[in-house]
């Protein structure tokens, strides 16, 4: 088994233009940091402000080297920014993305939102299905390491 996986991102064209989630189960709480959305073929993390504002640029940014998301049991590592997963959810859901970003042959990262979210909250979203060429561009990719 491969320790890494290369997947590619997109960007939205406009600032603040994106498609939907879909439908999903979830772990929505406002009060948590990171909330875990299940879909078809797609996981997605809607994240608290202050981890939002951190890890926007380090996954979706533009960057002169390809980025690096390390995922590991209990942590996350994006470029200089690090955080540790708070609970028993963050450490289940985390198994669950390790295993669907392993299970797949090509995979996208790309934003997308959901109408029954606060207004601005946007989805890191990991998705086995490309997204529309017409919103999106794409960027490098991300380097995704399994420790």
């Amino acid at each position: 088994m491969s320790n890494n996986v290369l997947i590619k991102r997109y960007n939205a064209y406009y600032h603040g233009w994106c498609l939907s989630f879909g439908e999903h189960d979830a772990t929505y709480d406002e009060a948590r940091e990171i909330c875990w959305l299940f879909g078809d073929g797609q996981i997605g993390m809607a994240l608290a402000p202050r981890l939002w504002r951190k890890l926007y640029h380090a996954l979706l940014g533009r960057h002169e080297r390809t980025p690096e998301l390390i995922l590991s049991n209990g942590t996350v590592k994006v470029d200089d920014v690090s955080f540790n997963l708070a609970d028993e959810i963050d450490r289940k859901s985390m198994k669950q993305l390790k295993a669907f970003l392993l299970s797949q042959d090509e995979l996208y990262l790309f934003l997308s939102n959901h109408f029954c979210y606060p207004s601005g909250t946007r989805i890191v979203t990991f998705s086995k299905k490309k997204p529309s060429i017409i919103l999106y561009k794409e960027m490098q990719p991300l380097k995704v390491v399994f420790e």
